[in-house]
């Protein structure tokens, strides 16, 4: 004798009953490195390409007007404003929410977002220190050099991070004001405060990156205490 066949409605509530035991089976969680691999699939681009067209216009400039190691400062802010719409897509999609409370958090996000950018970030910066020591001949201020890219930088990237996790409604729009204010404040700093660039002055350029690196530390272990924190409720190890 063949079997009976379940009406709709008995077939509907054994698939329900399936589903349900099955959802109390434990799945293997994904690791961090295998989340930032999805990341980089899906973000890597939005985060990856602007930065590369900055690098490419600072190039540009710079081989074409004999550029000064003081105007790579006000090029800086550049990186974070090109990768800016990609950390705050959450944000101006409405999704916040959404990521903080379901698979993916907003701080797993943002630590695979800033691996991701700060590598691209600090590519770019190598390439130009390489550059400029190609334009200059000389390895005389390349440490100077560093320093004064690395400020703005470093302020930018702690503001932008800053405003991610106050997930202030206006974060998106304050970022690029900031970014964009960074830009004309070193644009116009050679001109406004000629004393920052002399040689006096770089104990002021070494406490300001050991400021800001302190603060950038301080937000990056937050973000690294958060995503601990929301481990539990993640598929992220």
């Amino acid at each position: 004798m063949s079997d009976v066949i379940p009406y709709p409605d008995e077939a509907v509530r054994e698939r329900s009953i399936r589903a349900i035991l099955d959802a109390g089976i434990p799945q293997p969680r994904q690791s961090f490195w295998g989340f930032l691999s999805d990341v980089f699939h899906f973000e890597g681009r939005s985060l990856l390409l602007p930065q590369l067209g900055v690098l490419l216009v600072t190039c540009h400039v710079a081989c074409t007007y004999s550029m000064s190691a003081y105007a790579l400062p006000y090029y800086m802010p550049l990186f974070i404003l090109v990768v800016m719409p990609t950390f705050f897509r959450g944000q101006y999609c409405r999704v916040s929410e959404m990521e903080a409370a379901t698979h993916t958090s907003g701080a797993q996000l943002a630590l695979a977002r800033l691996i991701l950018a700060g590598g691209g970030a600090l590519v770019c910066l190598t390439f130009l220190l390489a550059l400029e020591v190609y334009l200059q001949r000389s390895f005389e201020n390349l440490g100077r050099v560093v320093i004064y890219c690395l400020v703005p930088y470093l302020a930018c990237m702690t503001a932008m991070l800053a405003l991610i996790r106050k997930r202030r409604t206006d974060g998106a729009p304050l970022c690029a004001a900031i970014a964009l204010g960074s830009v004309v404040f070193w644009r116009w700093s050679s001109r406004l405060f000629p004393w920052l660039y002399e040689a006096s002055a770089l104990g002021v350029w070494v406490a300001a990156v050991l400021f800001y690196s302190w603060l950038l530390a301080k937000e990056i272990a937050y973000i690294i205490h958060a995503n601990k924190e929301v481990n539990m409720y993640g598929i992220v190890d």
